[in-house]
């Protein structure tokens, strides 16, 4: 690798991680120290992009300057922005200080680099969902301020915009005045971009009133904001603009969507579009609107409000809607649980740990489990977020809080008087201390003269707040079994898993059933235990992914081919089968007649749905990189070999063999044998699907022409043996000619071994292209050709009077006096088909059209 592809490399990993260590430079790079000086020399000194820290490592420092954790008021609205991800924090146990510590922290800002300093990807196809905030009241501001004034009030009022749309990962692509444009899915995805945004607008909205007791402003002017949001796939990554005024373009119809509900919305309120609120589940308060004439949209727009977050304790439940499948294929799992909450129940506590990728049911598995044990139990949910990875106790303090019933318009007396009847029947401590405990763990202001201070180090008073919430669980389970589900566990802050641990540890003393859910990126940390039960969820047969359809399809059959599609595309995962079985139904190409379903369009025209893009894009997003192989061996297909990404990719050996690596470690893709004799196989066909989709549609036809090439240049046998392949490429990538030429070689080289069925496929494939060809003759001779090739494979499968047989000879004896040629090719080609005609001519259609041409 050269040192402009290193000092590439290095800059990329600055802007993503925040930091890098010269002596993982070194070990990665294998520099020197003269280079690994000339690299310090050309991002601290020339580019400025980067500081030195103690002579140890680089971070990320736009002009020079490093990040700052807090931004100053700004003096005009700033370019676009791209906030630099950090890594996820270990889960590891953490000191506790002081009593603030025990409550939630505030979220730090994350450093943030102008997005055109930034690496930025090409542009590409994806969801996105787009929220546009606009400030109310400014107008009346700049006529009654001075224009300093008005200049650190629209400051202010950015920062805090900037901050919650920080908290969720958002992506300011433009500050506009009082305005701004954030994209919720750019540059990184996440599975829950709708939850997101409209997280973030509430927080924006709550933010209204700190922002007007926080600034001077003349009487009657109350500032607010208008938010909306929408959801829809957009073209982005173009940057237009130069310097400061360089912003990420995105094309499409969302972001118009999201401005005009953003102009029709209320003073703080919140309007989203129809397909954000689909992906919301009921997460929120919604009300309905009902549909509203859009300028620029042809159909009214269905308008929803977002009242405000709701409580829930189950994730499945908040993100499911409607219809749901039964729990099927299960059942063993289901089995093992029951006999552990038997167990339990006779005092025997257990823990059940269930591990499983994202969709394949583990919050169903524990919401079956909690329908099968319905009576005489105590349920309590532990839910952990993805917004809180950082935050300690958070799981456990919404658990208390919807156990002593506090409200969110509840005062800070009546939190204290809902804490202290809560604990009255808390034996474990006595009252006034349970009370600071918990109190002090909830930031509830207490009266000293009743609570005083406990007279404890910093590290005592940690190790009694959580021994004061194990000892609350497990006295609770004295009067009912207990069921305690921690649900996503991945997400949990490392205090959470602290104080799992000693639960787990505890349990066997109890009535109670643990049962922990969690990805497989999370490794447990605490050891093995007799009363441990591990349960590893796996995809579902095929005759259970059937019977889901069968149940969401409302006992009415589907044709054999949508059931096929939906078990090669769903892979086995539950909530794939169930999201794609709801998009086929709601798609208009089935229709019902009688009492079943019948194919009426086509399945090749039906996109990855909605709710299922900023998952599988998620996957995909955790390093752009990997993305791009990731797209590249998408354009191969679902299976590819390492020479031809090799020789696709252009990448040195090292950096693509890493970056398949790395895809295999984060299950994305499957491998067989080792480089460069290695295969690959997506996990999932969806996978596959995101990957390709989200290319732009010139790109694909590129990949596909080069690797059409590759196949004829650099691996004639296969090429060869497997014509249809070539074809496929050249296909996709817009070459009609050769496509053709193929698609006639695979046909003919399937109908000499007899499989005519695959034959009749591809001679019709490369039909359906010859009007795509310019010349007339040519596509006259081209069309010949295929027709006379695909008669005689009809003829062999077809019933002697099918209809087939007489139009494709009769069309072929029309192309035949159409080009009137004499070569012996074209005289041979005329002979049999007049000879097929007259064999077939008591077929209706034959003989009307031998009538016409006679």
């Amino acid at each position: 690798m050269d040192f402009d592809q290193v000092l590439k490399e290095v800059l990329w990993r600055l802007v993503t991680e925040g930091s890098i260590s010269y002596r993982r430079i070194s070990l990665n790079f294998g520099l020197d120290d003269d280079a690994l000086e000339e690299l310090r020399r050309e991002l601290i000194g020339i580019k400025r992009v980067a500081a030195d820290v103690d002579g140890e490592f680089l971070v990320w420092a736009p002009d020079g300057r490093a990040a700052r954790p807090e931004r100053m008021a700004l003096p005009q609205p700033l370019p676009a922005l791209r906030h630099a991800e950090k890594p996820t924090a270990p889960a590891a146990k953490r000191d506790l200080s002081a009593v603030a510590e025990i409550a939630p922290p505030q979220i730090s800002p994350t450093p943030v680099v102008t997005a055109a300093s930034a690496a930025a990807p090409d542009a590409e196809r994806r969801q996105l969902t787009v929220m546009f905030c606009d400030l109310v009241g400014s107008t009346a501001l700049s006529t009654g301020m001075d224009p300093e004034d008005l200049r650190d009030v629209i400051a202010s009022y950015q920062n805090r915009c900037s901050a919650a749309i920080r908290r969720y990962d958002g992506f300011v692509a433009k500050y506009m005045g009082d305005g701004i444009l954030v994209y919720f899915g750019y540059p990184r995805a996440h599975e829950d971009e709708a939850e997101r945004s409209v997280r973030a607008g509430l927080d924006i909205v709550d933010a209204m009133a700190e922002l007007n007791a926080a600034v001077p402003r003349p009487s009657g002017v109350e500032l607010a904001v208008r938010i909306g949001i929408a959801t829809g796939p957009v073209i982005v990554g173009d940057q237009i603009g130069e310097g400061t005024a360089s912003e990420t373009a995105v094309v499409g119809e969302t972001p118009n969507l999201a401005a005009r509900l953003q102009a029709l919305a209320q003073p703080n309120h919140i309007f989203v579009s129809s397909a954000t609120r689909a992906m919301l589940g009921d997460q929120f308060e919604l009300e309905d609107l009902g549909a509203y004439e859009l300028k620029g949209f042809p159909e009214p727009a269905p308008v929803w409000r977002v009242l405000s977050a709701r409580d829930v304790e189950s994730r499945f439940a908040a993100t499911r809607t409607g219809s749901t499948a039964p729990l099927v294929g299960r059942q063993e799992e289901m089995g093992l649980l029951l006999r552990a909450w038997d167990g339990s129940c006779h005092g025997r506590g257990q823990v059940v740990l269930i591990q499983g990728e994202a969709g394949v049911g583990k919050s169903r598995l524990v919401e079956g489990l909690r329908e099968a044990t319905a009576r005489d139990h105590i349920w309590v949910a532990m839910r952990c977020s993805p917004f809180h990875t950082a935050s300690a106790f958070h799981p456990i303090i919404e658990h208390l809080k919807r156990v002593f019933g506090w409200e969110p318009e509840d005062t800070a007396r009546q939190h204290l008087a809902k804490l202290e009847a809560g604990l009255a029947g808390f034996k474990a401590l006595p009252l006034s201390e349970s009370v600071r405990l918990f109190a002090d763990l909830m930031s509830v202001p207490v009266p000293e003269d009743r609570y005083p201070r406990l007279s404890m180090t910093a590290q005592q008073r940690r190790d009694a707040t959580l021994d004061a919430i194990v000892a609350r669980l497990i006295e609770t389970a004295k009067r009912a079994p207990v069921l305690i589900a921690w649900e996503d566990l991945h997400w949990a802050d490392p205090t959470t898993l602290e104080t799992l641990d000693i639960l787990i540890e505890q349990a066997p003393t109890a009535a109670l059933l643990v049962v922990a859910t969690y990805r497989p990126e999370l490794t447990p940390p605490w050891p093995q235990r007799s009363h441990m039960r591990p349960i590893t969820l796996n995809r579902l047969e095929r005759p259970e992914v059937e019977t889901m359809v069968g149940h969401l399809a409302g006992g009415r059959p589907l044709p054999g081919e949508v059931v096929d599609h939906i078990v090669a595309k769903a892979d086995g995962v539950p909530l794939y089968v169930e999201e794609l079985t709801k998009a086929i139904l709601g798609s208009g190409v089935l229709e019902a007649r009688g009492g079943a379903y019948v194919l009426t369009g086509w399945l090749a025209q039906l996109h990855i749905p909605e709710t299922l893009q900023d998952s599988l894009m998620a996957r995909l997003d955790r390093a752009p990189r990997l993305r791009e192989v990731a797209q590249l061996g998408s354009v191969l297909g679902r299976e590819f070999s390492y020479d031809m990404i090799s020789a696709l990719a252009g990448l040195e050996e090292q950096m693509l063999q890493s970056g398949l690596g790395q895809l295999v470690a984060d299950e994305l893709l499957y491998q067989r044998g080792r480089p460069p004799r290695s295969r690959y196989l997506f996990k999932h066909a969806l996978i596959q699907d995101a990957a390709y989709q989200s290319l732009l549609k010139r790109t694909r036809q590129q990949y596909h022409q080069q690797a059409a090439r590759l196949l004829e240049d650099r691996f004639p046998e296969l090429a060869s043996t497997q014509p249809e392949l070539v074809a496929h490429h050249y296909t996709e990538g817009n070459c009609p000619a050769q496509a053709i030429a193929y698609w006639h070689k695979a046909g003919v080289a399937a109908a000499s071994r007899s499989a005519n069925i695959e034959a009749i496929d591809q001679f019709r494939r490369g039909l359906a292209l010859v009007e795509a060809l310019s010349d007339e003759r040519e596509r006259a001779e081209r069309e010949l050709d295929l027709q006379m090739a695909l008669g005689p494979a009809l003829v062999a499968t077809k019933f002697p009077s099918h209809p087939d047989i007489g139009r494709t000879y009769a069309r072929a004896w029309e192309l035949c006096r159409h080009i009137r040629r004499a070569a012996a090719r074209a005289m041979a080609a005329q002979t049999r088909c007049a000879v097929r005609c007259e064999q077939f001519r008591h077929v209706r259609v034959s003989t009307a059209l031998l009538a016409g041409i006679e």
